[in-house]
């Protein structure tokens, strides 16, 4: 198992003015736990937030607000609870692991014994990897665990990475970055540019670039692009339309501005991503969306 065994994955939307956390169904029972009593694992775990806020209280009791970007890391054998707020909810993912390999990073000190919150930033490659592991987990094909020994070791190398890297992005800013990326995705079909969502942010256009590459590790444009694309992958393979009707609507220019620009992403032209795919087929990897992810897994996995 190449010295680690992921022994939990999953995602889990929780919404704000909730009753209960964590939510009485679903959540894995081995890892259940009472927010007022906190809890003490026998593995670690590195769970995620990517939108909304809340509390952490480690072990030594001190309370330590996190909200999107910030990566916990729980230690076998370590008090530890932690909660949403109530007015916003947050998206959370989380994988578990455990095994020689890793203890022997902990005890030869790669990460400072005292820190567990780690600032990351909102990062399309980190969530991308959650989901990918969550997919892995669930179809349990022949080596899933060395797949998901993989995706977890490569989990510690980022959040050490974009820790010591991560440049402080005030809450104000994330709070403007988020409500661009709803302004993108909410404007998809008008055509937008990123100056004048930008300028709705009430941010300079350079300003703005920095923070949401900063933020997000992919440009404004970047994103908007990919946005487009995975909504042009929906329309292939879901409605009748046209490649031309389909350009027109994306703002894509004509057909064969786009049909080059979907091949030079996605290694195939539309009628090809059509054809393949329309029967209800799954899609190639790399085509998910800038922030996408499944709408909440939870897999308690067998040794």
């Amino acid at each position: 198992m190449w010295g680690i065994i992921v022994d939990t994955v999953g995602s889990e939307t929780v919404s704000p003015g909730y009753d209960v956390y964590p939510p009485r169904v679903g959540h894995p029972s081995g890892f259940y736990f009472d927010v007022g009593k906190g809890r003490i694992l026998e593995s670690y775990q590195l769970l995620y937030i990517t939108s909304g806020r809340g509390l952490f209280y480690g072990c030594s009791r001190e309370r330590i607000e996190i909200g999107p970007g910030d990566m916990i890391l729980l230690r076998p054998n370590r008090w530890h609870s932690y909660m949403p707020d109530r007015e916003t909810g947050w998206h959370e993912y989380w994988i578990g692991f455990r095994g020689p390999n890793v203890d022997a990073r902990f005890h030869n000190d790669f990460f400072d014994d005292n820190l567990e919150i780690f600032r990351v930033g909102v990062r399309e490659e980190i969530m991308a990897l959650y989901d990918k592991a969550g997919e892995i987990a669930e179809s349990e094909r022949s080596s899933y665990q060395q797949y998901l020994a993989g995706i977890a070791n490569l989990l510690l190398g980022m959040t050490m990475y974009y820790h010591a890297n991560h440049q402080f992005v005030s809450s104000d800013v994330v709070g403007q970055i988020d409500r661009a990326r709803r302004i993108m995705r909410e404007e998809l079909h008008a055509g937008i540019s990123p100056e004048e969502v930008a300028r709705r942010v009430n941010m300079s256009y350079s300003w703005f670039r920095k923070m949401f590459r900063d933020y997000t590790n992919i440009s404004p444009a970047r994103y908007m692009q990919q946005l487009r694309l995975q909504e042009a992958c929906r329309l292939l393979s879901e409605t009748p339309l046209s490649i031309k009707e389909i350009a027109f609507r994306l703002n894509c220019g004509d057909a064969s501005y786009f049909s080059n620009l979907f091949r030079r992403n996605l290694g195939l032209t539309p009628l090809e991503y059509r054809s393949r795919f329309r029967a209800g087929g799954e899609p190639p990897e790399h085509i998910s969306g800038p922030g996408e992810h499944t709408p909440g897994y939870r897999t308690t996995i067998p040794e």
